[in-house]
């Protein structure tokens, strides 16, 4: 992990970026693209990283993937953006369930012995939100989420997350992440970062540029190349090389890589 005072994205850092013969921005959603709500439904995408999304996706040769811990059906809602099964080149690859739920990638069903971990992981999480007011249970394909954010007895929500946390893993086949205000329990081991290392693997695009802001993230700032970038939003350590303050900051930066994309003669 990287100290917390990094510089942010240079001039140079973008002319290294968008030199790049073919370009992956590969972009977390939460925190990074949108900002939090205590109704997670309701978030969008900021003004600025929306017109920067749709000015990319036109670019010859680059290639937006939004790769999100939510599922597919939420980040349809929140981005604005269907899943497509057969991308073209200007579509915006979604990618869900960290890496879980491609929507171009058909999507393997959960055998019976997950499918009974995963309804033994529901009932403790219930049970876990049901002591304390405000928290609550988000259902993926492949994982329950115990929230946390927003709940007005903060001692007592961390008290009981870390009841939960204790109970699951006596579980055999569990895999437990953190994140913020989060403590998410899947039953298959997929991450960011194995679904990004595969993606690059398959396609070899010349630069990625990865960025997010969670814990969650730091599996795929983890496994970039040399060449790539990978950038943090917020504080906390990381192993990012640059970072920026907020989604805010992510929509102006993205704003400044399709300007100088688009004036090496990349234009739609």
């Amino acid at each position: 992990m990287s100290s917390p005072d990094l510089p942010p994205v240079s001039d140079a850092d973008i002319d290294t970026l968008v030199s790049a013969g073919t370009l992956l921005l590969a972009l977390d959603v939460d925190g990074t693209l949108a900002g939090f709500s205590t109704d997670p439904m309701s978030v969008r995408l900021v003004p600025d990283a929306h017109r920067a999304v749709q000015v990319l996706r036109q670019l010859p040769h680059t290639t937006v993937m939004l790769l999100s811990g939510r599922d597919l059906s939420q980040l349809r809602v929140i981005t604005g953006y269907e899943p497509v099964p057969v991308p073209t080149a200007e579509d915006i690859r979604l990618v869900g369930s960290h890496g879980a739920e491609p929507a171009d990638v058909a999507v393997s069903v959960l055998t019976d012995v997950q499918a009974a971990l995963l309804d033994q992981v529901t009932s403790l999480a219930e049970e876990y939100a049901g002591l304390v007011e405000g928290m609550w249970v988000e259902r993926k394909p492949f994982s329950r989420g115990l929230h946390r954010r927003g709940v007005p007895d903060g001692a007592a929500a961390v008290r009981a997350t870390e009841h939960f946390r204790a109970a699951v893993t006596e579980l055999d086949g569990v895999h437990v992440t953190d994140g913020k205000d989060i403590l998410e329990v899947a039953v298959t081991d997929m991450t960011k970062g194995r679904y990004l290392q595969w993606y690059t693997g398959t396609t070899e695009p010349d630069r990625v540029l990865f960025v997010g802001d969670d814990v969650t993230d730091e599996t795929a700032l983890g496994i970039l190349r040399p060449q790539d970038l990978g950038v943090k939003v917020g504080a906390g350590e990381t192993t990012a090389s640059r970072r920026v303050a907020d989604p805010s900051a992510v929509g102006e930066l993205l704003l400044r890589i399709a300007a100088a994309r688009g004036a090496r003669g990349l234009r739609p």
